[in-house]
């Protein structure tokens, strides 16, 4: 901030100058005819005085520019801290599209707030205040006309500022909802075209889009009109102070200062009219980038008060486990907002090294169970023990050292393959990484891939089928072994054959490196495969016999 304000009276000061230089060369000419060699010297100091002018204004737009970016770097930082700490079930108030454009486009929305509208209120405070003073010392009227015509543009910023930030809101909501439901779309494409729903879908996001179109134009209007409208009261202040000075240079009035007013003074007003209103409707333009940024400002506010998943301990356990883990849950309570008890009272013994199978219709709450044994949310009410120790005293940290988790849809990002079984660990040898992959099962297909581990993979694993993505996951399980693995829906959607070539897989990575598994799953191969499996129904667990 001291910088900017450095900065503003530089500029201030070599306005100033150079309408004194300009007013007086002008003048020079006119009246005395004085030759162009007889101006060098004041030629010379008007060129350097706009080349420091723009390397003012260069420097402070390197400055800003800098200053925004680390702003915004601090706050994605922060979101990201954030929507870390709320966990994977967090999708955010209106899902999980706000998440994706709160953490892109809505950060950068705040970038013309740091970058323009910010420092252009220290140049609207500094420069018409600077110009104002000149004026006034050169003729009191003018200064007067000046400073009676100042405030309109900055009242005119106000009363159209404030519909302006209740239309850009409303845009960035239709934004918000657009990127949702086409990002929903893009999900569910698969069970779309089965269905035959396309078109009804397109027509949904083409109405949506329609929606977001006519928001924006709107937002483009009110900035068109506003704009023409300080343009026209600047011209008239302008003009009225030109009438008066021509009138006074003419004689044809004489009171306040019109008597005593020469041509270089006249010029010199006239030279720094434009520049006293030009700061004041620069921040009028900019008042539209801020009323975008407090509405994309609200909306980043909801994901800054994300509540954290769960309360890191205070004093957390000193070593965790290393061997498989009996699992132990105890009265478990669980309900989300909008919907009914999804675990009601739910109680259940896993001893170390079962193979534990859940299953139940889809919405029954198996992921949900999954998700507060992975340590994603905490219970309503009720206890989860690891080896006797309660799950909360465990770090979020010491939670990733023990426990694996495999999704219902498997994450891969665009990178190689091995880049996706690393997933960052670049701990693991190159030994180690082969026994991931043998027992996997990812080497029975590497081969058959273009580059084999270098083979590029597109967002979702886009390059290879369903199944191999899966294993390509499992993978990234093994390739750090840890005693307890949570499975939720790890077959969903591959046929038997793949299924089964995953399930063996599995077996073969216990063989080698024992743990308990816990399987949320309504496939009969699943059960087939599980020492025990538990049915859920209504919120609590029933046993539906032994494998």
């Amino acid at each position: 901030m001291p910088s900017s304000f450095a900065l503003a009276a530089v500029e201030a000061l070599t306005i100033t100058l150079q309408a004194i230089l300009l007013a007086w060369i002008l003048s020079q000419v006119i009246l005395d005819a004085v030759s162009p060699q007889a101006l060098t010297l004041p030629l010379a100091g008007l060129l350097l005085v706009w080349l420091v002018r723009a390397a003012t204004v260069g420097l402070r737009s390197h400055l800003t520019a800098g200053a925004s970016s680390r702003t915004r770097q601090g706050l994605r930082q922060e979101l990201f801290t954030r929507l870390a700490a709320a966990g994977p079930l967090y999708r955010g108030p209106r899902g999980t599209g706000q998440l994706s454009t709160g953490l892109i486009e809505q950060v950068d929305l705040l970038d013309p707030y740091y970058s323009r509208y910010l420092p252009q209120t220290t140049t609207a405070l500094m420069v018409p205040g600077a110009i104002l003073v000149a004026v006034f010392l050169t003729d009191w009227l003018a200064g007067a006309l000046l400073l009676l015509s100042a405030p309109l543009i900055p009242g005119f910023m106000i009363i159209i500022g404030m519909g302006a930030e209740q239309i850009s809101r409303r845009q960035q909501e239709a934004m918000g909802r657009l990127s949702g439901v086409f990002f929903d779309r893009l999900q569910g494409l698969d069970t779309l075209r089965r269905f035959g729903a396309e078109q009804r879908e397109l027509e949904r996001v083409q109405s949506f889009s329609e929606q977001f179109r006519e928001r924006t134009m709107q937002v483009l209007r009110v900035a068109f009109l506003s704009s023409a409208v300080l343009e026209f009261f600047s011209a008239v202040a302008i003009a009225t102070l030109a009438i008066y000075i021509g009138l006074g240079l003419l004689g044809m009035i004489d009171f306040a200062g019109a008597d005593s007013l020469t041509l270089f003074k006249g010029l010199f007003i006239l030279v720094l009219a434009p520049e006293f209103f030009n700061p004041l409707r620069t921040l009028a333009t900019h008042w539209h980038d801020r009323a975008g940024a407090l509405a994309a400002a609200s909306s980043l506010r909801e994901l800054l008060e994300a509540e954290p998943a769960r309360m890191e301990p205070t004093q957390p356990v000193e070593a965790i486990p290393s061997r498989p883990c009996a699992v132990r849950v105890t009265n478990l309570h669980k309900r989300f907002a909008g919907r009914e008890i999804v675990l009601d009272g739910l109680s259940l013994d896993v001893g170390a090294g079962d193979k534990l199978v859940i299953s139940g219709p889809s919405g029954c709450g198996k992921s949900t169970l999954l998700a507060l044994l992975a340590g994603f949310a905490e219970p309503d009410a009720g206890n989860i023990e690891i080896n006797g120790t309660d799950l909360s005293r465990f770090t979020r940290a010491q939670l990733a050292g023990f426990r694996a988790y495999l999704g219902q849809k498997p994450l891969l990002f665009p990178g190689s393959v091995e880049d996706n079984i690393r997933f960052g660990d670049e701990r693991a040898d190159q030994a180690t990484l082969q026994r991931a992959l043998e027992l996997s099962g990812v080497s029975a297909f590497l081969e058959r891939l273009p580059e084999g581990l270098a083979t590029p993979l597109g967002e979702g694993g886009h390059g290879i089928s369903g199944g191999q993505a899966r294993r390509l996951t499992l993978a990234r399980a093994l390739l750090r072994p840890r005693p307890l693995l949570l499975l939720d829906e790890p077959t969903a959607s591959l046929d038997a054959e793949t299924e089964q070539a995953f399930w063996r897989a599995l077996d073969s990575a216990i063989a080698h490196q024992p743990m308990t598994v816990i399987c949320a799953s309504h496939s009969p191969l699943a059960e087939a495969w599980g020492d025990r499996v538990l049915r859920l129904n209504q919120g609590r667990l029933e046993q539906t016999g032994e494998t």
